[in-house]
């Protein structure tokens, strides 16, 4: 029996007995690595990849074992979301492997609390991270200066005197089959994260799978302590900074701050010259026919009150159904209650017109469950729209047609 033959048993068995498990597999392709892997799995990019080698010389129980630690590795949606910029990929899964140490325990050897000096247990996956880079820097600077007479070989912070079998080369050892994870060296735990990338259409599928499980009651053998992470990592995950940076920004903002970088147009270097920041000035349109759910405009709200943590000094409002409800609101911070009028039937058009009429907006972002015919733009000028959609289910019905429609772009706000 090859691999993928023992995976689809494997898949057999969690079908019945771990549901949630079985459902995050469905949701990947299982394939064999192109590339030469020392770890048996990896998973990123919808993708499960084996290596057939490594993966054939495991026993039933240890493939099981390490597929399993993948599938958490998804539940928790470390491959997909939370990733630092230009991340240490080795570091990626040694964090991802702490923080699984804390909530399971298995036969496998994953890197984690107890072979790191100093480290408490229970932090986040982003605190791991953190802890874990400075560990291995320190590590490498003690390397390089320790002499010939006191000769350490550092392994995640905890001096392996030489000669003695340390957690790399045991781990090793079990990448040929032994009992002991194979992603201990630095190398394997590159491999193991050498795909990950945000993505936020997997990690919404992966938060609609946790809902069903929390409903149901289908979580199978995982222990409280682990639903409650799985539960923990469940939040409104988007990339604000990429939702504004797809607008045309305006020739001068309100706020001007001094800078060296800029010499004064009277008097040169000798003093501080000034420059004002860019801001876009942007209409946003909210959907408050009938069709919204209160939870749905709560989310458009939270989104909204989150634009200006990421450079907007200030926003237009409007409240539409079938028209317009109301007169813009002008807000310059977050608020916490919002009035609102309607509740009627659906309509786009009235924005589309309201936007086109008025040119000083560089774009306009339109909260809606997307329920009415698409609009027509009726201007000649360069438009921006961006439609942030409820749900994944109303971003799939929709998204085909949105995408006809010139300089207009869609997403979604992922489960919560």
């Amino acid at each position: 029996m090859n691999v993928k033959e023992r995976i689809q048993k494997i898949a057999e068995k969690w079908f019945l007995l771990e549901p949630l498990l079985f459902s995050v597999l469905c949701t990947h392709e299982i394939t064999p690595s192109n590339g030469k892997l020392v770890v048996p799995f990896r998973t990123g990019r919808k993708r499960v990849e084996y290596c057939e080698e490594r993966a054939a010389a495991l026993g039933n129980e240890h493939l099981e074992e390490y597929l399993k630690i993948e599938m958490f590795r998804i539940l928790l949606k470390h491959p997909y979301q939370r990733q630092p910029p230009s991340p240490d990929r080795a570091v990626l899964t040694f964090a991802s492997n702490a923080t699984i140490n804390d909530v399971y325990k298995n036969t496998l050897y994953l890197p984690g609390p107890d072979d790191i000096k100093h480290l408490p247990a229970n932090l986040c996956f982003e605190e791991y991270y953190a802890r874990i880079k400075d560990i291995l820097e320190n590590r490498q600077t003690e390397k390089k200066n320790s002499n010939s007479g006191n000769d350490y070989e550092y392994v995640l912070g905890r001096k392996e005197k030489p000669g003695r079998e340390c957690c790399t080369e045991k781990a090793n050892q079990a990448a040929a089959g032994g009992n002991d994870i194979g992603s201990a060296d630095e190398a394997g735990a590159e491999q193991i994260s050498s795909l990950w990338e945000e993505d936020e259409e997997i990690q919404a599928e992966i938060n609609t799978l946790i809902e069903i499980a929390e409903e149901t009651d289908s979580w199978g053998t995982l222990s409280g302590s682990f639903r409650a992470v799985i539960e923990a990592s469940m939040k409104i995950n988007m990339d604000y900074r990429k939702m504004l940076r797809g607008f045309r920004t305006s020739v001068l903002s309100g706020k001007r701050r001094l800078t060296r970088m800029r010499p004064s147009r009277r008097f040169g270097f000798m003093q501080l010259g000034s420059r004002r920041e860019s801001s876009a000035n942007l209409i946003v349109a909210v959907d408050v026919s009938g069709s919204v759910s209160d939870n749905s405009l709560q989310k458009f709200f939270s989104v909204i009150n989150r634009f200006f943590k990421y450079g907007i000094h200030k926003l237009d409002i409007i409240q539409f159904d079938s028209q317009i409800t109301g007169k813009p609101l002008s807000i310059d911070k977050a608020r916490t209650e919002v009035k609102i009028l309607g509740r009627g039937g659906t309509n786009f058009q009235p924005v589309a017109d309201y936007y086109c009429t008025h040119p000083e907006y560089d774009g306009l972002i339109c909260f809606t469950d997307g329920h009415a015919p698409k609009p027509v733009f009726n201007t000649k000028r360069l438009i921006d729209v961006l439609w942030v959609m409820c749900g994944k289910r109303q971003y799939d019905e929709y998204r085909n047609e949105i995408r006809q429609i010139k300089r207009n772009r869609i997403t979604y706000i992922p489960s919560a």
